[in-house]
């Protein structure tokens, strides 16, 4: 009950805070596959979601809500739970929206395409939040970016080699 708290608060945060962030979302999740485009906006999209706990981070060290949560009856391990879920939960959603839309646009390589990426959040999600968590998000910041362009040239590369970047 407490992670589902935690997780509503992220979302109503998010929601509050960065609506052109998640109206951008949309846009790279949807365009490819109406359009027929790039497949690799998807991609973006994806990584843009497994960002999102990043972002609620940083709004809760603005805010001190770290401080705040000690005060409360939840436990760290309640925090971390509920960031890797938001991250989880946004990519999973992303990669349904997404599915449906190139399912119901018939654009294949989209589909071909989406495990890969969807895994790759997910992996990207779960070594980016221990560095944040560890270090803070100013602190952190650092290793953050460099984790993110490693993802994004592994990504490519990777996507090149298994012959499903478009």
């Amino acid at each position: 009950m407490k992670i589902k708290g935690l997780l509503l608060k992220d979302v109503y945060e998010l929601w509050a805070q960065s609506k052109v962030l998640l109206i951008l979302i949309a846009v790279y999740l949807l365009v490819p596959a109406l359009t027929g485009g790039n497949a690799m906006l998807g991609s973006v999209a994806l990584l843009l979601l497994a960002m999102l706990p990043a972002s609620a981070l940083g709004y809760d060290e603005r805010c001190k809500w770290e401080r705040y949560a000690r005060a409360m009856p939840v436990r760290r391990r309640d925090l971390v739970v509920s960031k890797f879920l938001l991250g989880a939960i946004a990519v999973a959603c992303g990669a349904a929206v997404q599915a449906l839309a190139a399912f119901f646009t018939g654009h294949t390589e989209l589909l071909a395409m989406l495990p890969v990426t969807a895994l790759t959040a997910l992996v990207y999600l779960a070594l980016s939040l221990p560095l944040l968590f560890k270090f803070g998000l100013e602190k952190g910041r650092i290793f953050f970016l460099l984790l993110t362009a490693a993802f994004v040239v592994f990504g490519g590369v990777l996507l090149g080699w298994l012959g499903l970047s478009a």
